[in-house]
């Protein structure tokens, strides 16, 4: 039966979120047990398996075997992708015949959020699949080409008018798949799946990018799901503070990523929030926690930062798009604010280096929870190192050179990466198999899987009502001055709210 079912009342009166951003090293564990989901029928049988897997020789042509420890370690498909990756570096292969159109519905141009590294950086990963991965569907073997790759754009507005315009014309344009970037409302959902259209999110901010049957939200970390709980969990346990100032961005959709997965889960912690068998709950009664709203594309928020510091915090966490976060930054500086003094701990969304490094020793010691930035290639190894050479050299060759140090164009390379891997392990060779339904299906049916950059794939471990995440993995980094030093790798906070309701927000 199809994972397209109708959507609960409540959930879809839901607005929300804040712009977060993850992706995690390549190590990874476990951390929620598996919710059963209904899965769409497949017109191939289609399993989560490693392609091209058995030896075999072929002349000019790539020769593949599983390597277990690497699988292990990487996810699933790992070892296929990482001899594609060989093979291709030393012959590449050429895509050819019809392209395969794949939508990308993205926020551009608007104050209260715009992210055109996320085109540019999906865009990067499609030249790279057509010119030298062979596009769709290649017979790395026998030198095979697949079908090329055909990324249509249409750029949004903060606005669910726009949000719909862009979902029509997608729709009209009859893709394979749609790649959701960031949307504020949902409403593209609807008519995505009245097409039989999958769509893909790359970073959920909203409920209905949480909660929608036929959504896969492949980003590293799970949007604000992942990384806000993970902001929690990192500066109760790790540093220890009971005293959190919480600036969050006020935006229709950045009501329910506070709510839900900030202040919930440190009211959980304190318990002035009940949590039905959840082994956290009351575990901190004297933590306190103030928070305080600031609206997006302000240069300078120092009211806001007043605010903030007038708590006496012994923390301060925040999220939201770049420009804010460094906004932030510079307003608290100005009031006497040094991470020395007080720490600062902001997701992955905001990791920009060039402007931390024009902000100085004021950036020096702040932390960002959500990514172990792939463009810090000292703190990688393996797998992950490889895959984040990958990412730089082909963002700098197909134009996304001045974007690849800001967190949301590896979410695009990533994201574009990972629909290229899982049709391509569909198609075993011969893009005709291929259908959007049997996409769909093994994205489905990911356990484990192999991502771009980043931890494993597990969307058939998605936990109820989060039924569209696949991935809630983040990791703790700190900007040293020059880069990133990792503190924590691969945890997650979404045990914090475990046996909680809902909080849209008031």
């Amino acid at each position: 039966m199809s994972r397209r079912t109708s959507l609960t009342a409540a959930v879809g009166v839901a607005l929300a979120a804040t712009l977060v951003l993850s992706s995690t090293t390549s190590a990874f564990a476990a951390t929620k047990k598996a919710t059963k989901k209904k899965k769409p029928t497949a017109t191939t049988a289609v399993k989560a398996a490693t392609p091209g897997t058995t030896a075999v020789a072929a002349k000019a042509g790539c020769t593949f075997a599983v390597d277990a420890a690497l699988d292990k370690l990487n996810g699933a498909n790992a070892s296929w992708a990482k001899t594609v990756y060989e093979c291709t570096a030393d012959s590449p292969l050429k895509a050819s015949g019809d392209p395969i159109v794949i939508g990308l519905q993205n926020l551009e141009g608007d104050p209260q959020g715009s992210f055109p590294e996320y085109r540019t950086g999906s865009q990067a990963a499609e030249q790279y699949i057509n010119n030298e991965l062979g596009g769709i569907g290649a017979d790395y073997v026998n030198k095979k080409p697949g079908r090329p790759i055909k990324i249509e754009v249409c750029s949004m507005a903060v606005n669910p008018a726009d949000s719909q315009k862009c979902a029509n014309e997608l729709a009209a344009k009859k893709p394979f798949a749609v790649y959701s970037t960031i949307n504020f409302f949902g409403n593209q959902f609807a008519t995505y799946a009245a097409a039989k259209i999958p769509v893909i999110v790359g970073t959920p901010i909203s409920p209905l990018d949480f909660t929608s049957a036929g959504t896969y939200a492949i980003g590293g970390g799970g949007g604000c799901l992942g990384v806000h709980t993970g902001l929690i969990e990192f500066v109760t346990k790790d540093l220890g503070k009971r005293n959190i100032a919480v600036p969050w961005a006020n935006t229709p959709p950045g009501v329910f990523c506070y709510h839900d997965l900030e202040k919930k889960p440190l009211n959980v912690l304190n318990g002035t929030t009940s949590a039905k068998g959840n082994t956290a709950a009351l575990t901190m009664p004297t933590l306190k926690h103030i928070g305080v709203p600031i609206l997006p594309g302000q240069a300078d928020v120092t009211p806001q930062a007043q605010q903030v510091l007038d708590f006496k915090p012994d923390a301060i966490v925040f999220s939201g798009q770049g420009a804010d976060c460094w906004s932030l930054v510079s307003s608290l500086g100005k009031l006497g604010w040094t991470p020395a003094k007080i720490p600062l701990v902001l997701s992955g969304a905001c990791i920009d280096d060039v402007k931390a490094k024009e902000a100085g020793d004021l950036a020096k010691g702040i932390y960002f929870v959500g990514t172990t930035p792939i463009t810090q290639t000292n703190n990688l190894t393996g797998l992950f190192k490889q895959e984040s050479l990958i990412y730089l050299a082909k963002t700098a060759k197909y134009g996304a050179k001045d974007d690849q140090s800001k967190g949301f164009a590896t979410q695009g390379f990533e994201g574009i990466m990972n629909i290229w891997e899982i049709a391509t392990e569909v198609a075993k060779g011969d893009p005709s198999k291929l259908s959007a339904n049997n996409l769909e299906a093994a994205i489905a049916a990911t356990a484990g899987h192999h991502s771009f950059g980043g931890a494993p794939l597990d969307c058939k471990a998605a936990s109820a009502p989060y039924i569209s995440v696949c991935n809630t993995l983040v990791t703790t980094t700190q900007w040293n001055g020059n880069g990133y030093d990792v503190k924590r790798a691969n945890f997650s906070g979404l045990y914090l709210i475990k046996g909680t309701e809902l909080d849209f927000g008031k």
